[in-house]
């Protein structure tokens, strides 16, 4: 899958049919930074993939809800 197909795939899931073009602009500046930033990061590939099983696992629960 494609970074493009990935954030196509995660608007369709998470913004509104109605999102103005500017907030989709910037929801997927967002989303390309954030996959620029893993990709160029020092960080160990093990240690990326820990944080996103973490957060993953974090979806849904009373902590996520209770976050601004």
């Amino acid at each position: 899958m494609t970074l493009a197909a990935a954030f196509e795939a995660y608007a369709a899931d998470t913004l509104a049919r109605d999102t103005s073009t500017r907030t989709r602009v910037l929801v997927q500046r967002a989303f390309m930074a954030g996959a620029l930033e893993a990709v160029t990061s020092k960080q160990p590939r093990e240690a990326l993939l820990a944080e996103i099983v973490s957060y993953g696992r974090a979806i849904g629960t009373a902590a996520e809800r209770a976050t601004p």
